[in-house]
């Protein structure tokens, strides 16, 4: 796997970068916005496709939930001084308390997602070969 050479997020080394939680709000609009536009398609696969991107918008969800974690628990670090400024935490940040009141150190945990029997995927069709 090759590294890729444009990066997309904020960082001091892209400051021009975008914010990850708002990419996923965007994702997830363009997203939904496709799916919107497979509902009159009664077919299998139109159907397995806006059943995979409700399973793309929940994980969508999540992430967006985890980094707002992340975002809660560097502002009880400090401000964000912005990609230009000093970390708030790894290499470059200045001396972070080991124990931070209020901070959990448990992450986000992941809720559970179930699906019920309207969200069978129909097995492909397999054609006899010829």
């Amino acid at each position: 796997m090759s590294t890729p050479t444009t990066k997309v997020l904020m960082s001091a080394g892209n400051p021009a970068g975008r914010k990850l939680e708002e990419l996923l709000v965007e994702i997830a609009e363009d997203l939904r916005i496709k799916n919107d536009a497979l509902e009159a398609d009664p077919s299998p696969t139109s159907r397995a496709v806006r059943i995979n991107n409700l399973g793309i918008l929940d994980c969508l969800a999540l992430a967006g939930v985890r980094q707002l974690d992340t975002l809660r628990r560097l502002d009880l670090i400090g401000p964000d001084r912005g990609p230009g400024g000093a970390p708030r935490i790894g290499a470059g940040a200045a001396d972070v308390p080991a124990s931070t009141a209020g901070i959990a150190p448990e992450p986000v945990a992941a809720p559970t997602v179930t699906s019920g029997p309207d969200q069978v995927v129909p097995a492909p069709t397999v054609l006899p070969a010829t």
